[in-house]
C-alpha cells in the first residue's frame, strides 16, 4: 500500500469526543476519490507503527483544487494509540495517508426512495455521499436514519437539518438511545423504525454504516421487508 503525505490543515470539534480533520496532501498532490470510500492513516506512535482505516467524509472533488483535500470525522477511542495521537495533533502537523479504498460507494443515479442507516461516526461516508447529492441538485426522494446515544452525539445537526429544511426530498430520522428531558424526537433503536418511516421497500436500494449488530440487523430487516440482499450496501465500524 502506497502512502503519501497529508498536512492536517484544520480541526472542529464535532461533539465532546468526535471531530472533523481536514487534511491537504502535500506536494501538490490530487487524490480522486468515490463518494463513500475510505482512506487508511499511519503514524508511529512511541516507535510502533498504527495503521488504521477512517471513512472520507467530504464530496468527491469538483476539480484539481479540492482534489487536494479531504475530511476525515474521527472518534477519539479510550486507550486507542492512533487516535489519541491524532487528538493532540495541531494543524501543521503532518500524517501519512493512503488511499482510497473501500466498495460501498454511492451507486448513481440514486434511486427513488433510498435508505441511508449509520450509528455514531458510521455517519462519515453518507455525509460524503449525502453532500454530493445536495451539490448535485439530486431531486429523488431519501432517508436517512441515525442512531446515537445523546442528543450531545449527534454529529452535523446543524448541517443535517438545514438540508431537511432546504430539501424536500430529503427526510431524516435520528433516533436516541439514552433520551433527556427535552427530547421529543424518537426513542430506541434506529433499525425499529424503518417501517414507521418507509412504506413500500420494493426496488429500494440501502446503505448500512455503523455498529455491527445495528448494520447485520437491519439487512436482515431489510431483506425481510423485501429489499434485494445485493441492493443492501454496507461497512461495520
Amino acid at each position: 500500500m502506497d502512502f503519501m503525505k497529508a498536512t492536517i490543515v484544520e480541526i472542529k470539534k464535532l461533539t465532546a469526543d468526535v471531530s472533523s480533520f481536514l487534511f491537504r496532501l502535500e506536494d501538490s498532490k490530487h487524490f480522486y476519490y468515490q463518494a463513500g470510500q475510505f482512506v487508511m492513516l499511519k503514524a508511529f506512535v512511541n516507535g510502533k507503527k498504527i495503521e488504521r482505516a477512517y471513512s472520507i467524509a467530504s464530496p468527491p472533488p469538483r476539480d484539481l483544487v479540492h482534489a487536494e483535500y479531504i475530511e476525515l470525522i474521527i472518534k477519539l477511542v479510550p486507550g486507542g494509540k492512533l487516535t489519541s495521537h491524532l487528538f493532540s495533533l495541531k494543524p501543521g502537523a503532518a500524517i501519512e495517508l493512503a488511499g482510497p479504498l473501500g466498495k460501498m460507494t454511492l451507486k448513481e443515479p440514486i434511486q427513488e426512495g433510498d435508505i441511508f442507516m449509520a450509528t455514531g461516526t458510521g455517519i462519515a461516508p453518507f455525509m460524503s455521499m449525502l453532500r454530493k447529492a445536495f451539490r448535485d441538485n439530486n431531486p429523488k426522494l431519501f432517508y436517512l436514519f441515525l442512531g446515537v446515544r445523546t442528543k450531545e452525539d449527534i454529529i452535523y445537526e446543524d448541517e443535517l437539518y438545514e438540508w431537511q429544511k432546504n430539501h424536500k426530498n430529503f427526510h431524516i430520522i435520528i433516533t436516541i438511545s439514552q433520551p433527556e428531558d427535552g427530547w421529543d424526537g424518537e426513542v430506541g433503536y434506529v433499525q425499529d423504525k424503518l417501517v414507521k418511516y418507509v412504506k413500500d421497500f420494493k426496488n429500494k436500494q440501502a446503505y448500512l454504516c455503523g455498529l455491527p449488530v445495528m448494520v447485520e440487523q437491519s439487512k436482515e430487516l431489510l431483506i425481510e421487508l423485501g429489499v434485494n440482499s445485493d441492493n443492501i450496501y454496507k461497512e461495520e465500524y
